[in-house]
């Protein structure tokens, strides 16, 4: 069995984009059964979208080093070769496995290699370096930096060894990755119909450019479509409140 602690680094987004947060970096410590450390991965991975300045700045990352890094279909294979043929995972923070999921599906690979995914935060308190802090450790190296991040939860789990044994596994959450990227967008759209005075219909909101980039980009079919509507359905019941019933009989 492989213990395999990792962090991402992401692209990030801006305000109600429907494009996703993209990975930019992974990096990962393997541990064996004595928790001793026997290898490392560290990539970056080249954006399939625009390049967010702040998130340069932020992970420390050259605009350069992106552009001349592979995809992320070749950095994941490479990845899941690394992890071996048994192993779990373990991340700080469940978001990094959301991302992984959203990551796959939008450049068509099979996430069948994520199982077994162990979120460190559920057994601490706070942030990463936080932790540290209050566990009077050391922090390794440069902040935001992802191979760095994963010594740092390493030193953090060996004060938990049983962590490491624990089934309390992250569930993938399909509504949730078909939906996550469009929220924003669907708040806003509504937003601006009721500042016009107007109720925005399903069919208007599939029918605008940006929607239909997200099914694109997402690859979602018909039935992942309807989730979406599902959620366009929900905020429009919570906007208008008891008014929502009226609004239907109209």
């Amino acid at each position: 069995m492989n213990y395999i602690v990792f962090d991402l680094e992401f692209n990030g987004r801006k305000h109600y984009e429907i494009y996703p947060m993209e990975i930019i970096e992974i990096g990962a410590v393997k541990l064996n059964e004595q928790l001793e450390v026997v290898d490392t991965f560290q990539s970056y991975i080249r954006p399939k979208f625009h390049i967010n300045k702040f998130a340069l700045q932020f992970c420390g990352i050259d605009r350069e080093t992106l552009i001349n890094s592979d995809p992320f279909t070749e950095v994941i294979r490479r990845f899941a070769q690394f992890c071996g043929s048994e192993y779990k995972l373990l991340c700080w923070g469940g978001s990094d496995y959301f991302n992984l999921f959203v990551d796959s599906r939008v450049n068509g690979m099979d996430s069948n290699w994520l199982v077994h995914l162990l979120d460190v935060t559920s057994f601490f308190s706070g942030g990463l370096h936080k932790a540290l802090e209050e566990h009077r450790l050391e922090p390794i190296g440069q902040h935001h930096s992802a191979l760095d991040d994963a010594f740092n939860a390493v030193q953090l789990l060996k004060l938990k060894p049983e962590i490491f044994q624990s089934e309390q596994y992250f569930k993938k959450n399909e509504f949730k990755i078909c939906t996550g990227g469009i929220k924003k967008w669907i708040l806003m759209c509504i937003d601006e119909a009721v500042a016009k005075e107007t109720i925005l219909t399903w069919e208007q909101f599939s029918a605008l450019d940006n929607t239909k980039t997200y099914f694109r980009i997402m690859r979602l079919n018909d039935e992942e479509i309807g989730m979406v509507k599902t959620l366009f359905f929900k905020f429009l019941k919570m906007k208008f409140g008891r008014k929502w019933k009226k609004l239907q009989l109209a």
